[in-house]
């Protein structure tokens, strides 16, 4: 796990990004854009205390959206592997209720 500091107006992903981190925001917000999104409105806030970045860690796949910071940001990043190895160490159903729900949500954000 690393802590990270990230300016106002810097990414921390882009979209079609290879999902390698997710992270949990300590501070600051983050706007997660999505691909079709051409303004400087974000389409959801991250929020301080929240996980962002863990739908692509989740399944494997590319990141669907950008996630640049609105305001100076601290950031917890966790590896894919970190969070694996803590996956691989729960439930059965642990691991696939959050296959279930991220494969889910991607589905609507496609249908968006």
């Amino acid at each position: 796990m690393d802590r990270i500091k990230y300016n106002l107006n810097q990414s921390v992903f882009k979209a079609g990004d290879a999902p390698d981190k997710m992270y949990l925001l300590v501070k600051g917000k983050v706007g997660i854009f999505l691909p079709k999104n051409d303004t400087k409105t974000p389409n959801f806030i991250i929020e301080e205390n929240e996980l962002f970045g863990e739908m692509g860690v989740i399944e494997n796949q590319l990141r669907m959206a950008t996630a640049r910071c609105i305001e100076e940001c601290e950031i917890i990043a966790i590896t894919k592997k970190e969070f694996d190895e803590r996956v691989n160490k729960s439930d059965v159903f642990v691991k696939g209720c959050l296959n279930a729900l991220s494969y889910r949500l991607r589905q609507v954000e496609k249908k968006l």
